[in-house]
């Protein structure tokens, strides 16, 4: 596994995922009626807040308050003392309940980097860890500037990458109770962001989806995406609507539709790497991993067809793209979905990754993103769609794998058994987050990556239908 990303999530300067954190926490732990620094309760659930921290003494603005609560524009807030979501009370439990998971939960938080900024408040605890979470289940992630928009855009791994890569945060993020609970927390989360209450990010104001700033760095929102810009919130009905945007046809259209030589992009995404001679199993939990088709495909009785063959792999950006479309023209054999609610023993894992020595960045900082670093590894172990697709030769059966990272645990497929496909008609959709996916091809093919803009293949950014490789078939 390479030291650094071609592609990632987080900024590699630990302090700005930390800043998120700091401004986060405070108001996470007042909403649950805690001081926002002594961490000491002052209001009870119920509780009306304005009441409550007046009396005790506490500082803050109450408007800052209002993203975190389902409040409608035209509606006078009223902010109280909430408790936990029952959903975060069972993951909480659950914890407390079992030991090698209450151990875990502690660990992690010892073995865990300090904050660069001592005088920053940082997680302390799994009750801090919990509020963070219940805090964020009605909350629509908001644009920020620079790269501070990457870690807004997936803030469930931006409060918990400080321990992902700690030998107990593995053994925690790795237990199927835990990612069973992870899973029940993000479909409520997801919930919220297909709600017309989601769209209170969707504005033009500091932190909205639709500020100078939001647009600009969305190639120009309304030259590339269908929109209704008379509409306050461009037509969109909910948070996950503008997540899966439309490009315009012209911006996804096909190189070479009908050469069937040509495999095009699937997504817009950086290509991460290619990988040849797959294995059907393989160690992919160790540093340098390779692919093991076994446990990427779940057994599917199509694992062997591949053994032998060639992968590539790319990673999509929060501010990519986020639709799939067919590389090839063929029909589809066969589509798997591998999640919490299809495979459950064990259900996939969410914040796992392979655990590292974590590269310093030019100011000597940790790089807390270990997710991006795994890409290889969580091809195995994430949620993740499976499109096989009888394609026309030379490429005959090849697969295409769309694994949905931390807070993505819904990979939603479009396409039936027995359609058929020309090249750049939709597969499916990512949903609410970081993402990456994989193509694969059978042995005896030729797999040769095209330079793009005279720039080697790996390591570029491809928009949606662009060609990225040639085909042959081997003599």
């Amino acid at each position: 596994m390479p030291a650094t990303t071609v592609c990632r999530w987080l900024p590699a300067d630990p302090t700005i995922i930390e800043a998120f954190v700091s401004d986060l926490l405070p108001r996470s732990r007042v909403i649950h009626g805690r001081h926002p620094t002594t961490r000491v309760r002052f209001a009870e659930v119920g509780e009306n807040l304005e009441t409550a921290i007046s009396r005790a003494g506490i500082g803050l603005d109450l408007s800052r308050l209002r993203q975190h609560y389902s409040i409608t524009v035209d509606q006078e807030p009223v902010y109280t003392v909430r408790a936990l979501d029952p959903i975060v009370q069972d993951f909480q439990d659950f914890i407390e309940r079992e030991g090698v998971i209450y151990a875990a939960f502690n660990e992690m938080f010892e073995q865990a980097p300090p904050p660069q900024n001592e005088d920053q408040e940082k997680i302390e605890d799994y009750v801090d860890l919990m509020e963070m979470i219940d805090t964020n289940l009605t909350t629509a992630p908001s644009f920020g500037v620079g790269v501070s928009a990457m870690v807004a855009a997936v803030p469930y791994y931006g409060i918990i990458s400080r321990f992902c890569n700690t030998p107990a945060g593995y053994n925690a993020f790795t237990h199927p109770g835990v990612n069973r609970r992870f899973y029940r927390v993000f479909m409520a989360w997801h919930e919220y962001l297909t709600s017309t209450a989601s769209t209170n990010v969707i504005h033009d104001g500091e932190g909205g989806w639709l500020s100078t700033a939001a647009l600009n760095a969305m190639d120009t929102f309304d030259n590339f995406f269908i929109c209704d810009t008379s509409d306050p919130h461009y037509g969109f009905k909910s948070y996950d609507e503008l997540f899966v945007r439309e490009l315009k046809a012209i911006h996804r259209a096909v190189i070479e539709p009908d050469n069937n030589a040509i495999v095009n992009s699937a997504c817009s995404s950086t290509v991460y790497q290619l990988y040849y001679n797959l294995q059907r199993t393989d160690r992919f939990w160790i540093k340098n991993t390779p692919y093991s088709l076994n446990h990427m495909l779940a057994e599917d009785g199509y694992v062997d067809t591949f053994v032998g063959g060639t992968l590539i792999q790319a990673m999509l950006g929060s501010l990519d793209y986020h639709r799939w479309r067919s590389p090839v023209n063929g029909t589809v054999v066969r589509t798997r979905l591998i999640s919490g609610t299809t495979h459950t023993k064990p259900p996939p894992t969410y914040y796992a990754a392979c655990l590292d020595e974590a590269p310093l960045n030019p100011d000597g900082q940790p790089d807390l993103d270990v997710v991006s670093r795994s890409q290889d590894f969580v091809t195995a172990i994430s949620t993740r769609a499976l499109i096989f697709i009888q394609a026309e030769e030379p490429v005959g059966l090849m697969c295409f794998v769309g694994v949905g990272l931390g807070e993505v645990s819904t990979c939603n497929v479009v396409v039936k058994e027995g359609q058929v496909l020309q090249k750049g008609d939709e597969l499916g959709q990512f949903h609410f987050g970081g993402s990456t996916h994989c193509l694969i091809f059978r042995p005896g093919l030729t797999v040769t990556p095209i330079e793009q803009e005279g720039r080697p293949l790996e390591g570029s950014k491809v928009r949606v239908g662009i060609d990225i490789l040639t085909v042959t078939q081997q003599n």
